[in-house]
């Protein structure tokens, strides 16, 4: 199950926070606590902070300064903002004076394509507008037209003045820059939180899969991350490996979360520039480097290579490891990943009672999905609710809590109907790398055991979800399923807080 944070104090780690020169021998460190924010609807995506400060406003300011600097960078690399600088740089052909910010990931695309051989490409944006607009019309783009684009992408994209400062576009394929613009911004955000709060001394920043982990949880020597399972993709699903990152980051690309439908067929979101067709080396591709620009590049890099050449190119990175899942599930880890990997349960610690249920026995190979939407919403002081979303069976008893989502647990007693069931589960969940989702749109799936593990029997069960927003109000959802011997499905109704919740009761998908 997934769980929140809960903040801990402890005594500050000496390498961590950094005694100073002046202090008089025997001062005892400073006492901090870990403090975790949430934001959905940020470039697209959701953003979850762990920071570890003396107290709860340095904490505040240090995500008030995240969120800034994500802001002012998605006005230089945002496509979706016609008055962004990349979007008016792709409407020009004639020499453009560009940021420094844009000259450092233009300079990175140049590196990363040269080092991939063309397996990766900064200029992919008229290649996303033709599968955009395949699915559309439910049909695949004519292979001319691909050849053409990919005959573009082969040639230098743009060109340089004398001084390095200008930039003109040489063809007219638009630039894309998102592969490696997140983990520029995660890098860039991190910096402007140590330069500017100097107290902060440990963050934790997950931009919608992609983490950079600077220092350590309190008592902990790094930050333990799972690594999402792309074949069970719901957010309180046991991850299919962790590692622990020590001034690091990870990055996860994957064609599981998405991807375009056209005539019922899914092509993922990830192409190879070097054929204009979407890649299908991997289903997933995860690395740990130095830096987030590498992880991301290499990621993205990785899901169109084919596995043993993407090994290869990985072995040539100092500081860089890798898991590449293939669509058969084979898992491929470079040499080296051992060393940052730690067993999944050090952040999920199911129980393993099982007792048979009393009455029919529960579908095999079946399980409920619930698809939750928390909507994005303007006000000036917004915070994520606090969502608690829970399973009852025909008695009104809770039988499977399947996730608890807060800002900070002194709170969660404000879900009434919840706390009285849920007080006391400790259970801690730092982060998990995945491909990157839309913007608060969760997954959850059940696989008809409870909360000890034990199997429950047929019957018709209750899907109940409960939100108390801070400067919001408090609403529930509720709708009762049957899960016997076939397929179903209950939508509970929309309200302020959240949207339509879609419940299925389905057979879960096959590898």
């Amino acid at each position: 199950m997934l769980r929140f944070l809960r903040p801990l104090t402890v005594l500050a780690l000496g390498w961590a926070v950094g005694a100073s020169a002046t202090e008089p021998a025997g001062t005892p460190p400073p006492q901090v606590s870990e403090f975790q924010f949430h934001h959905d609807h940020v470039i697209g995506t959701s953003l979850n902070l762990c920071v570890v400060a003396p107290n709860e406003s340095v904490a505040e300011k240090a995500e008030l300064t995240v969120l800034a600097e994500i802001e002012r960078l998605r006005m230089i690399f945002s496509t979706y903002d016609a008055g962004s600088e990349i979007s008016r740089l792709n409407r020009s052909r004639e020499p453009v004076k560009v940021s420094a910010e844009m000259a450092d990931v233009l300079r990175a695309y140049e590196s990363w394509q040269r080092k991939s051989g063309g397996a990766f490409n900064g200029q992919v944006g008229e290649l996303v507008r033709v599968w955009k607009e395949g699915e559309r019309v439910g049909r695949v783009p004519d292979a001319l037209t691909l050849e053409r684009i990919a005959n573009d992408l082969r040639k230098p994209g743009w060109e340089w003045d004398a001084t390095g400062t200008a930039v003109k576009r040489l063809t007219d394929q638009s630039l894309n820059l998102n592969a490696i613009g997140k983990g520029y911004i995660i890098q860039k955000a991190a910096d402007a939180v140590r330069k500017e709060h100097p107290n902060v001394t440990a963050l934790l920043i997950n931009l919608g899969g992609d983490i950079l982990g600077w220092g350590a949880a309190p008592g902990g020597t790094g930050w333990a991350v799972g690594i999402q399972n792309p074949f069970q993709h719901f957010d309180n699903a046991a991850p299919i490996a962790a590692v622990r990152l020590k001034n690091q980051a990870v990055a996860t690309s994957g064609d599981y979360q998405r991807f375009y439908t056209i005539n019922g067929k899914r092509y993922g979101h990830i192409f190879d520039p070097r054929t204009g067709h979407p890649a299908e080396s991997a289903t997933s591709a995860t690395v740990i480097a130095n830096d987030n620009v590498t992880a991301n590049a290499l990621a993205t890099t990785l899901c169109v290579l084919k596995p043993e050449d993407g090994l290869k190119l990985v072995a040539s990175v100092p500081g860089a490891e890798c898991l590449i899942i293939t669509p058969d599930g084979k898992q491929h880890r470079s040499a080296g990943l051992k060393l940052s990997e730690v067993a999944p349960t050090y952040i999920f610690t199911p129980q393993e009672k099982k007792d048979e249920p009393k009455g029919a026995v529960w579908l095999e190979g079946y399980q409920v999905t619930v698809a939750v939407e928390l909507p994005k919403i303007d006000a000036k002081r917004y915070r994520r609710p606090y969502t608690a979303i829970w399973v009852e069976d025909d008695k009104g008893k809770a039988v499977r809590t399947l996730a608890v989502w807060g800002n900070a647990p002194k709170y969660l007693k404000d879900l009434k109907d919840w706390w009285k069931i849920g007080k006391g589960d400790n259970d801690l969940v730092k982060a998990v790398t995945r491909a990157t989702r839309g913007p608060g749109k969760y997954d959850l799936a059940w696989d008809g055991k409870d909360d000890k593990g034990n199997a429950l029997p047929q019957g018709t069960y209750t899907v109940r979800v409960e939100v108390h927003r801070e400067f919001g109000e408090h609403l529930r959802q509720s709708g009762k399923i049957e899960c016997k011997d076939k397929p179903t499905s209950v939508k509970l109704e929309k309200n302020a807080e959240t949207a339509e919740t879609i419940v299925e009761f389905k057979e879960a998908k096959k590898k």
